[in-house]
């Protein structure tokens, strides 16, 4: 999916820590090619990057290519976004090119466009020339490959506080446990049954307010909404129990009809 010009970023913002991991593998190689992942969030027009993965100790590096340790990849990255209150998010690439050569090959087109399907506001991917001196460019990567080119500032101080906070002890709290518990088990009944997440309309949107108010008077369960369009999804936890249920309501013109599509934990199963 590409995004809408109301959704391509201006600007990309580096966390002091991350852009000195990149400066510090581009040093680490010189002078054949080297990259890394990027971790951060897409907030307010804006990628924000927080952390950048090496490529791990058995990446293949040489004058004009690398590779991956894939497993590493994977691994640290996971370890490192759930340190942060708000977990980080795969936001991008970089990958360091010889001399002054900084357009994307055939093959950085194959990874760029793969990256960019993973989220409806496309990728960051990023160059880094030393021609001679290091130069870091940015690039946003819609699915389309319609490369544009953006603005990079380099600050703690130029990113959100929310996306910054990491993790510490009261976040295990036994109240923030359960917290975390019941928004997990929230989002794995959505996952279950995939719908577009679009503004909800017609007939839902004038009965929404009493809908809410049921949900808020059944003090015994949770719940989570996903709006799709014409349905509303109802993801529901039972709050001392062992019973999940997912339920849609559909906006017609002659009223709501409501389906529970899910139920785990009940004493029928």
């Amino acid at each position: 999916m590409t995004t809408t010009a109301m959704e391509r970023p201006v600007q990309v913002l580096f966390s002091h820590r991350a852009h000195a991991a990149i400066c510090a593998e581009t040093l680490e190689h010189h002078p054949n090619e080297t990259g890394g992942i990027l971790l951060g969030r897409f907030n307010q027009n804006r990628w924000q990057v927080l952390e950048s993965i090496d490529p791990g100790p058995a990446a293949k590096s040489t004058a004009t290519s690398f590779s991956y340790d894939q497993g590493y990849v994977n691994h640290l990255a996971a370890k490192l976004a759930r340190q942060y209150r708000q977990p980080l998010q795969l936001v991008g690439l970089w990958h360091r090119h010889p001399g002054s050569f900084d357009q994307f090959s055939a093959d950085d087109d194959i990874t760029n466009r793969r990256f960019a399907r993973q989220s409806r506001h496309g990728a960051l991917s990023c160059l880094v020339n030393l021609d001679p001196r290091f130069r870091l460019t940015a690039y946003h990567v819609p699915a389309d490959l319609g490369y544009q080119q953006l603005q990079v500032w380099i600050g703690d101080a130029l990113l959100d506080d929310e996306l910054c906070q990491l993790l510490d002890a009261s976040d295990l709290d036994p109240e923030c446990l359960h917290a975390r518990a019941q928004s997990h088990d929230l989002q794995q009944l959505f996952d279950c049954r995939s719908r577009t997440a679009q503004p909800l309309q017609g007939p839902l949107l004038v009965e929404l307010d009493e809908v809410l108010a049921q949900l808020d008077q059944m003090q015994q369960w949770g719940y989570g909404l996903r709006a799709c369009g014409d349905v509303l999804q109802v993801a529901m936890v039972e709050r001392a129990g062992p019973r999940r249920q997912l339920w849609e309501v559909l906006g017609t013109q002659d009223g709501l009809i409501t389906t529970c599509v899910l139920e785990r934990g009940g004493h029928d199963q």
